[in-house]
């Protein structure tokens, strides 16, 4: 009884794995790398608009004041996937002890827009992934903020 067939077997079995995880593998990790960017993404120019961005796992940052009086908060995330730059962001507002996360923004792909009223556009500029193990992860996402005529803007630099 001979053992070739089944070791011929593992080893095409190996070859046709390796043939699929080698290519993935780096097509997950070399389009998550920032550099990147500039070979499949476009430029966003923020001319006339502010530049708000962050971290998912950061503190939010004040974006400014409701007409109300309430304070914003602005907290974002962004990723590259094969190629792909996405980002989203999340707008919180406090009134009294309450906190109040009136909008979220899923998946805006580079130089989409999306509208808050009484807050102000934000269009997607650019996006970077963290990488951890070899494997994109969420990291930041930069927007250009036009706000509402209504929306008091904190100062910004």
């Amino acid at each position: 009884m001979s053992n070739r067939p089944a070791r011929i077997r593992a080893i095409v079995v190996a070859v046709l794995v390796l043939a699929f995880v080698i290519p993935w593998t780096y097509a997950h990790i070399a389009y998550a790398w920032p550099w990147k960017r500039f070979q499949t993404g476009t430029l966003i120019s923020c001319d006339d608009k502010y530049l708000v961005g962050g971290y998912p796992n950061k503190p939010p940052e004040l974006l400014g004041h409701l007409s109300d009086g309430a304070p914003v908060d602005f907290i974002a995330g962004g990723e590259i996937n094969m190629g792909v730059e996405t980002g989203d962001f999340g707008l919180a507002a406090q009134r009294g002890n309450e906190i109040d996360n009136f909008a979220h923004s899923p998946q805006l792909r580079l130089g989409e827009s999306t509208t808050i009223e009484g807050v102000g556009t934000f269009t997607l500029k650019e996006a970077h992934s963290d990488i951890v193990w070899f494997t994109p992860n969420p990291g930041k996402a930069t927007f250009c903020f036009d706000p509402d005529p209504t929306f008091t803007k904190r100062n910004y630099p």
